[in-house]
């Protein structure tokens, strides 16, 4: 079977001497009809030995692997990763980086260190010709991922644990029982691999649709990972959701499906955001005995799983999801007071389009075939436009300082901000400042009039 590869790289290869091949999910999604991935390249030389041809440049090496990061000075469409075979040795318990690198593989010896044998699949670009040792375009043609050793495979490097849910999930590809059944056994080895990796792999596992088209892909990712029994050792929380029954009858399925058909209908920027959002259903449970107040504990748990201590994401990334899975609830019943939900909402207008989107999927996944209470944000945020009301205390027209020099002091100042942005956005004619500062005294926003029409004086205004 012939492998069209670009022009450029037909030429990197006929600069060598010794073989080169194509590895890896290239020659996969070419075979299985998806399309092309990054291009991984490997031989026998370690990268300072290849001969490359102009304009060719080492992007990037890393040393201990062997691999680089091959670019092309004059053509941005040009990249790919070169690895010398190689044989590794890893230490017990499936850590993810091996403890010993030799570089003294042949071609077979490096395809047995690889995870799975649709990833095991070599193509040597000048000779046109496919070497598969373990069935690998077999398995493309059945649409499935399997490992020719699945114990060794797993034990050797426990995040293939997640690598599998992950590809299965973005091809589409069905996983093979021994391979899946191993897999499962193989769950405690996730406990010892960084949560940097597994953060990443579960990123990737909530975007899995946008990889290749493939539908639903993001939804039966996470089915798997709870499934194969992941989820524990990613985030525990979500895991205790599992058969969590949720009560009222607004509810067919329980709490960990609900949430996971939430992450369904969302966009992919808010699907973490919907991963978590019940998550502090089950600790609600246990220190109210209900889900009362699931929402804030759920924001607690938010903030400690994805910020230092977790998955180290962005500071505000993790406040903002914080607040998306604190709000959530907001306004649940539709009746809420006008004038409390266009605070709210000018308090809120950064989040508040992803908050509607968030409850709308939240409102769409209970199941129960009920028509959906309306998210009513965008009536307000609209009113609030309308009006010209602040959105933020910078559109106020008063700021800290100007409270400080009238004796306001620490954190009352910024109580008083937000005193004063909640009268503006009631009455947007009252954010101008000489009106702002007399409310700040204390007097009346207009001062009194006298008879001709121009303020009264008084004992404050003489």
């Amino acid at each position: 079977m012939e492998i069209r590869v670009p022009d450029w790289l037909e030429k990197f290869a006929a600069a060598n001497e010794s073989p080169i091949y194509l590895v890896g999910g290239y020659v996969r999604n070419v075979i299985g009809g998806l399309p092309p991935s990054d291009i991984d390249i490997a031989g026998r030389p370690m990268p300072e030995k290849l001969t490359l041809p102009h304009g060719f440049f080492f992007a990037t090496t890393y040393k201990r692997m062997g691999t680089a990061l091959i670019k092309h000075r004059y053509r941005k469409d040009v990249e790919m990763e070169y690895t010398p075979f190689r044989t590794e040795e890893y230490a017990p318990g499936g850590g993810h980086t091996p403890v010993s690198v030799r570089f003294d593989a042949d071609v077979e010896s490096d395809a047995l260190r690889r995870d799975f044998t649709v990833n095991s699949i070599y193509y040597d670009i000048k000779r046109k010709k496919l070497i598969d040792f373990f069935g690998g375009v077999r398995d493309i043609e059945k649409r499935i991922m399997r490992a020719h050793d699945p114990e060794r495979v797993f034990s050797s490097d426990g995040l293939r644990l997640m690598r599998l849910v992950r590809i299965a999930a973005e091809t589409g590809f069905g996983i093979e029982r021994a391979t899946a059944d191993e897999a499962a056994r193989r769950a405690p080895l996730l406990a010892d691999i960084t949560v940097n990796r597994k953060r990443d792999e579960l990123l990737k596992i909530l975007k899995a649709d946008t990889v290749y088209g493939v539908d639903d892909a993001h939804y039966r990712g996470l089915k798997l990972l709870r499934d194969l029994g992941f989820l524990k050792y990613v985030i525990p929380e979500l895991a205790e959701l599992d058969g969590l029954e949720q009560p009222g009858g607004h509810h067919k399925y329980d709490a960990l499906e609900h949430t996971f058909r939430t992450v369904r209908v969302c966009p992919p920027e808010l699907r973490l955001a919907a991963l978590l959002h019940d998550v502090g259903k089950a600790e609600a449970v246990r220190r109210n005995g209900s889900m009362r107040g699931h929402e804030e504990i759920g924001a607690e748990i938010a903030a400690r799983a994805l910020g230092p201590d977790g998955f180290k994401l962005p500071s505000r990334a993790v406040a903002r999801i914080e607040r998306l899975v604190r709000w959530h609830m907001y306004d649940g019943d539709g009746r809420t007071r006008d004038g409390k939900m266009l605070v709210f909402t000018a308090r809120n207008s950064d989040i508040i389009d992803d908050l509607s989107t968030l409850i709308e999927a939240d409102r769409a996944a209970r199941g129960t075939g009920e028509e959906p209470q309306p998210v009513r944000f965008a009536a307000f945020a609209e009113r609030l436009k309308e009006t010209g009301a602040p959105m933020s205390l910078s559109e106020l027209r008063i700021n800290g300082a100007d409270l400080m020099s009238i004796g306001y002091e620490g954190p009352a100042v910024r109580e008083k901000l937000e005193e004063l942005f909640a009268m503006c956005v009631l009455d947007p004619q009252l954010n101008k400042h000489k009106k702002l500062m007399r409310v700040a005294r204390g007097e009346p926003a207009t001062p009194p009039q006298g008879k001709s029409g121009k303020p009264r004086k008084t004992a404050k205004n003489k």
